[in-house]
């Protein structure tokens, strides 16, 4: 009786894998580079918008919504 031995497909599945997973963090990462670009737009308008201004005191802005 001769047996017929199964192919092994190990190195397969951990090369199906590796793509599957940098498909999903390229997806992901593509996904989030339009999300700050009112902010980005915003701050190029004027620099006293964005929150790491040199000199920048939060309450000056509560203070001016009031």
């Amino acid at each position: 009786m001769i047996e017929n031995q199964e192919k092994d497909n190990f190195w397969l599945m951990i090369g199906i894998g590796v793509v599957v997973f940098a498909a999903v963090i390229f997806f992901v990462k593509g996904s989030e580079s339009g999300k700050y670009e009112t902010a980005k737009r915003l701050i190029a308008e004027d620099a006293n918008n964005s929150a790491y201004a040199v000199g920048h005191d939060v309450n000056k802005k509560a203070e001016s919504a009031l």
